[in-house]
C-alpha cells in the first residue's frame, strides 16, 4: 500500500540530512513564482565576481537551508572554469564561539583541520547524485572523504604542513593571519571560497513571538559576519527576518552591502496548491509510482498549505503534520490522507 510505505520510510515528514533536502527540493520556477530566489544566488555565486556577501532570508522552517543546497548542488554540476570549495559552518549549536572574532575565525580553522585541510566539508559526487533528475530511493549523505582532484590534494597536503609547523589557530594574535594563509592556498590552488553561515535560526526560540537570543545574534554579526566579511570569500549567511530588530545586524549589512535573497513564499492564489507540488517531488524521489490524489486529497493538501500560511511560511512543521495525519489515516484503516486527518493531528499538537 503506497501510503503505508509513505509513512514508513517518512516520504511527507521534514527533511533531516543534506542529500534529502538536495534530492527533493522543488525550485521556485517549477512552483511558478516570479521571483526566483534559486537563480539570484546561482547567479551571485557562479557568474559574478567574488567577493560576494549575501543573506538568505526566511523564518524559522521556511527553506533557508534547503535553498542554500540546491544551489550549491547546481554548482557542482555546473562545468564552471573556476570550482567552488564550498565550507558550511553551521553556528546555532555553538553560540560561546562566537564571543570574539578571534574565536569565530579559530572555530573556520578547526573546522578546515577536521574535514582533512580542506575548504569544504561536502563531496561533490554525492551532491551530483542527489542532484539528480533520475530517482533515489537511498538519501545520500554530504561529505568528501574521497574522489579528491590533484590541485585539492596538492593544496590540503600544504595546508597539513602549515598546521602542523605554524600550529594554525593556536594564537589568538595571529589567527586572522592564519585564515588568510589558508585562503590564499585554496585560491593559488585555482578554486573560488565559500563560506555558508547556517543554522542561525536556533537564535530565535520556536513561535511567531518566539525569544530572540540579541546577544547570539549580535556577536554573530559583530564578531563573524563583519570579519569575516573582509576576507577575500564570497560570504552566505542564513538570517532569520527578526534579526533586523538588532542595531548590529544593521550595522553590518549597510557597511558590507549585503543583498538579500529572500526564500520564497508559495504562491496561496495558484489554481492548485503549491505545496501538492513539494508533495509529489518527495514520492517522485523515493520511487513511488503512484498518483498523488490516491494517497491524498485536495481537501488535505488544502488544509495543510492554509496552515503553511497562517504559520508564517513554517514548511518543515506543516510537513511534519503531513507525515502525521498519513498515520493517522492509517490508524482509522485508510490509504488516503483526508482533511479529517490534518485537523486531527494539528488538534493533539495544541
Amino acid at each position: 500500500m503506497s501510503l503505508q510505505r509513505i509513512h514508513d520510510a517518512g516520504v511527507f515528514d521534514d527533511a533531516t540530512t543534506d542529500g534529502q533536502r538536495t534530492r527533493v527540493y522543488v525550485r521556485s520556477g517549477e512552483l511558478g513564482l516570479t521571483t526566483r530566489a534559486d537563480v539570484m544566488l546561482m547567479n551571485a555565486l557562479a557568474e559574478q565576481q567574488p567577493p560576494r556577501r549575501i543573506h538568505i532570508v526566511g523564518a524559522s522552517g521556511a527553506g533557508k537551508t534547503s535553498l542554500i543546497l540546491r544551489v550549491v548542488a547546481d554548482l557542482v554540476r555546473r562545468d564552471l572554469e573556476v570550482e567552488h570549495e564550498i565550507l558550511i559552518l553551521r553556528v546555532g549549536d555553538r553560540p560561546e564561539r562566537l564571543d570574539s572574532p578571534e574565536e569565530v575565525m579559530k572555530m573556520v580553522l578547526e573546522t578546515i583541520a577536521v574535514e582533512g585541510y580542506r575548504f569544504s566539508n561536502i563531496r561533490s559526487d554525492v551532491l551530483r547524485a542527489a542532484a539528480a533528475d533520475e530517482r533515489t530511493r537511498t538519501p545520500t549523505q554530504l561529505e568528501h572523504r574521497a574522489g579528491l582532484t590533484a590541485p585539492v590534494v596538492s593544496y590540503s597536503a600544504t595546508l597539513k604542513e602549515a598546521y602542523e609547523t605554524a600550529r594554525f589557530g593556536q594564537n589568538a594574535s595571529r589567527v586572522r593571519h592564519d585564515l588568510e594563509d589558508v585562503l590564499t592556498q585554496v585560491i593559488e590552488a585555482g578554486y573560488r571560497p565559500v563560506l555558508v553561515l547556517d543554522d542561525t535560526e536556533k537564535f530565535v526560540s520556536p513561535g511567531p513571538d518566539g525569544k530572540l537570543d540579541e546577544t547570539s545574534v549580535e556577536n554573530l554579526y559583530h564578531h563573524g559576519v563583519r570579519i569575516l566579511g573582509e576576507l577575500p570569500i564570497d560570504l552566505v549567511v542564513a538570517m532569520h527576518p527578526r534579526f533586523g530588530a538588532v542595531d548590529r545586524v544593521t550595522e553590518v549589512v549597510e557597511r558590507l552591502g549585503m543583498p538579500r535573497i529572500d526564500v520564497p513564499e508559495l504562491p496561496a492564489d495558484a489554481d492548485e496548491p503549491a505545496l501538492g507540488l513539494i508533495l509529489e517531488r518527495r514520492m517522485q524521489r523515493d520511487g513511488i509510482d503512484a498518483a498523488l490524489e490516491t494517497v491524498i486529497d485536495r481537501a488535505a493538501i488544502e488544509e495543510l498549505q492554509v496552515l503553511y500560511h497562517e504559520r508564517h511560511c513554517d514548511l518543515r512543521s506543516v510537513l511534519k503534520l503531513a507525515h502525521g495525519a498519513a498515520a493517522h489515516a492509517l490508524g482509522r484503516g485508510s490509504a488516503r490522507i483526508e482533511a479529517r486527518d490534518v485537523r486531527a493531528v494539528v488538534a493533539g499538537t495544541q
